[in-house]
């Protein structure tokens, strides 16, 4: 948030469409309006990774405190990059020249049109990890963090569906008429999921279970956090 609230300053002389951390997104540009963020800005949009990645060694990089962020920002790209059919390809400087449209870090727009000197996110960025959560590939098998909330939004999204149609339903001299034809296919989808990152269908108790542990697994790192915080403080 301090990041994006800085960017919502007139006196910070740049600007990025979006703002990721570990724990959230921040949108601080429509994405029609042409963002300050890596000259020349025109056609292209910005995401802010809240993280001091010139500093970064790429080990920090995947540290489970930073990383979540990473990781959220790399599931933004894979949106943006279906909503305007961008090849999800990473860019380098010669391919920024040449005309080509993916994904690129600061620092390749600056070594293709030196009108900035950001070399962010520094040269041990992990773009390997980054593109491949941006492809919806995941080494491990199982859903990231971020795609847990995305898991858990589809599931709402088709419980307020359902809910919906069941209202729809009225009562005949006791004859239940459904009003909604679809109703059986709405009750199937429900029972079904799609994994964000595979693609896969998985059974919604499957999903359920996999979010339960993630929930255990976040509360696990926290109590972690706060057992190192405390001993700092001793």
């Amino acid at each position: 948030m301090s990041t994006a609230n800085y960017f919502a300053s007139p006196s910070s002389g740049g600007s990025a469409h979006y703002v990721c951390d570990i724990g959230e997104t921040v949108q601080c540009l429509s994405e029609s309006t042409i963002g300050w963020h890596a000259p020349p800005n025109p056609h292209s949009l910005g995401i802010e990774i809240c993280a001091d990645g010139g500093a970064y060694t790429r080990e920090q990089w995947l540290d489970p405190r930073v990383w979540p962020a990473v990781e959220r920002a790399a599931i933004l790209c894979r949106r943006l990059c279906d909503k305007y059919n961008v090849p999800k390809r990473k860019l380098s400087a010669a391919d920024l020249k040449a005309g080509r449209r993916g994904v690129c870090g600061h620092v390749d727009v600056t070594d293709a049109w030196h009108q900035s000197d950001h070399d962010d996110p520094g040269p041990w960025f992990p773009w390997d990890k980054f593109m491949a959560v941006v492809n919806g590939k995941d080494e491990s098998g199982e859903l990231t963090v971020a795609d847990v909330k995305a898991l858990h939004d589809q599931i709402k999204q088709l419980s307020a569906q359902l809910t919906g149609s069941v209202n729809k339903l009225h009562h005949d001299v006791g004859v239940v008429q459904v009003q909604n034809g679809d109703l059986g296919k709405r009750v199937d989808a429900l029972s079904w999921v799609k994994n964000p990152v595979t693609g896969k269908l998985w059974r919604t108790k499957d999903a359920l279970w996999s979010v339960w542990y993630y929930v255990l697994e976040c509360r696990s790192r926290i109590d972690r956090l706060e057992s190192a915080v405390n001993g700092l403080k001793k």
